[in-house]
């Protein structure tokens, strides 16, 4: 939403009341808003979204965009909070990746584990003497 136009306003308040055209009391109530209360092209549009997504409410054609003064704080500060989250969420991001940069990796795969050979012993090798040295 960043250098939010009227253009771009129009075009979303089109498609939130499904009108084609805007109706002379939507531009005038925009004009009024922007003139007399100070207000952006950018936070009308913000309010409009925070009552219709998040509120989970329609606009009627009928009454336009009315609605809007009265909901610019409670919108103004769920955006902020969207904000702070985001921000918040950077951070975490950020902290992963210098804590994935500091690890160091191992891929160590353990080593064949060789069996232990026991020596044989020939029989035949084995000197049995006689027997006569000791008596037995």
């Amino acid at each position: 939403m960043e250098d939010y136009v009227k253009a771009d306003l129009v075009n979303l308040i089109k498609d939130l009341t499904g009108e084609t055209k805007l109706s002379p009391m939507i531009q005038g109530q925009i004009q009024r808003y922007v003139l007399e209360l100070g207000m952006s092209f950018k936070e009308i549009a913000r309010c409009l979204v925070y009552w219709v997504e998040v509120r989970g409410q329609s606009l009627s054609p009928a009454y336009g965009i009315g609605i809007v003064p009265s909901i610019r704080k409670p919108a103004a500060d769920y955006f902020k909070q969207l904000e702070l989250e985001r921000e918040e969420q950077v951070k975490q991001a950020k902290k992963a990746i210098e804590y994935e940069e500091n690890n160091i990796i191992f891929n160590i795969r353990p080593g064949r584990i060789k069996k232990r050979k026991i020596p044989q012993l020939d029989l035949n090798e084995i000197d049995l003497g006689d027997g006569d040295e000791d008596g037995r």
